[in-house]
């Protein structure tokens, strides 16, 4: 009886011990599938963080454009922030700027408050010569922690920029106590030294840039540019192939080789590089403004208005861009076309006398073509004038403003800026 009464207790207490465990065991099952589920999606984020490529070297074009699909292929699958600062920064490096500026602003939009982004959208930003905006964004990245020497030397840029260059030798000094080696601190402290009028310091600074950073574009840009300036065309030729050796399809470059050729007098080579800028960035509308005014000085006007037309298309704001049309409809005897540019160049600028000019001799010239006007218009002003004791005196009786009329012919000395060989412009 006694064993039974042990029996049956001892089988509840099993029941109860099983009853108790259930719990915990139903517990342990949704705790393994809860960590299941995160062990995937950390693993899911691991691989989808692996498919999203470091940025290339530059002048690596391979791996560019395959980090460029890579990079596009996770974009596509909802990636994170970071793969679009990274296609950002290898847009930037492409010479794609816009696109590098949507890319930038779409990371920033997913993370706010990630340093690096923030530099690198000043860095685009200074690429669309917006260097106000592109401090604000560098001072942001300097706030959320970026401690680098590229933000400093970009700071010091932004700030010699706008002439602040106690400020900008601050920055470049810090870069240059983190990186002592870095070309692009050199570069902009020669800059500087050029902007105040120490050209010897410049290219002293600007040689060691070269040494320190070879593949710097700007530097040999700036290089090119002061041996231009003072008539050594073969040190600035020298230069500027150096860097073409590097950057063969770098519109400016071609651009400045085109002006330094013009310089010295070598027009067909000078024309054979601006059409090479043009081929390259159609867009460049420096090239076609040079073409332009070397097809005028060859009298080839109807291909001058050509490339004058394409100026006005690509930058309807160039400076006296209708009174180089209107020259040229002038030229070619289309004195309705030629009035018509005179006379908007006039209304934009009251004090552009080539233009006035213009557009007294176009109007003259369309008069005369009438069979029905007189071959000539009345040069004397038409209130009589009175002689007394041999001099000219008007009638004081009406009050009249005789306005000075412009010569009939365009001036051919070099102070006609119409018939000027070379008119540098822009960034060259």
């Amino acid at each position: 009886m006694k064993e039974r009464t042990s029996e049956r207790a001892k089988k509840r207490e099993s029941e109860r011990a099983k009853a108790r465990t259930r719990p915990l065991f139903a517990l342990s099952l949704l705790s393994f599938f809860a960590l299941s589920l995160l062990l995937f999606a950390c693993g899911r984020d691991n691989r989808q963080a692996a498919r999203i490529p470091d940025v290339p070297k530059p002048g690596d074009s391979s791996r560019t454009d395959g980090a460029l699909r890579a990079l596009t292929r996770a974009i596509n699958e909802s990636a994170p922030a970071s793969a679009y600062a990274k296609r950002a920064a290898i847009l930037l490096a492409a010479g794609r700027v816009p696109d590098a500026l949507a890319d930038i602003d779409e990371a920033i939009s997913r993370d706010d408050n990630a340093g690096s982004y923030y530099l690198t959208r000043a860095q685009i930003l200074r690429a669309l010569q917006q260097p106000d905006k592109a401090l604000v964004n560098a001072q942001r990245a300097e706030i959320l922690g970026v401690d680098t020497p590229e933000l400093y030397t970009l700071q010091g840029d932004l700030f010699q920029q706008q002439n602040q260059f106690d400020k900008a030798r601050l920055y470049v000094a810090r870069a240059l106590q983190m990186a002592p080696y870095d070309g692009e601190a050199y570069f902009f402290t020669g800059l500087m030294a050029a902007k105040q009028g120490d050209t010897t310091q410049a290219l002293a600074l600007y040689q060691q840039s070269l040494r320190l950073k070879p593949r710097y574009l700007e530097t040999y840009n700036q290089l090119a540019s002061i041996y231009r300036a003072v008539g050594d065309a073969a040190s600035a030729l020298a230069y500027n192939g150096q860097a073409l050796r590097y950057f063969p399809s770098n519109a400016r470059l071609n651009y400045g080789r085109g002006l330094i050729y013009h310089t010295a007098g070598k027009i067909d080579s000078a024309m054979t590089y601006y059409q090479r800028a043009a081929t390259v960035q159609p867009t460049y509308y420096q090239a076609y403004f040079q073409m332009g005014l070397i097809n005028q000085t060859y009298r080839n006007y109807y291909t001058a208005l050509a490339n004058y037309q394409r100026v006005q298309q690509l930058r309807p704001q160039f400076p006296r861009i209708d009174t180089y049309l209107g020259y040229c409809h002038e030229q070619m005897g289309q004195y309705d076309l030629a009035i018509a540019a005179y006379t908007k160049a006039t209304r934009q600028n009251p004090a552009d006398r080539q233009a006035a000019a213009g557009l007294w001799r176009s109007d003259r010239r369309r008069y005369a073509r009438n069979p029905y006007n007189s071959l000539f218009l009345p040069d004397a002003p038409a209130e009589p004038l009175t002689s007394t004791r041999g001099r000219a005196v008007l009638d004081t009786t009406r009050v009249r403003i005789s306005t000075i009329q412009p010569k009939a012919r365009v001036m051919t000395g070099e102070g006609d800026s119409l018939r000027r060989a070379v008119r540098p412009i822009g960034q060259n």
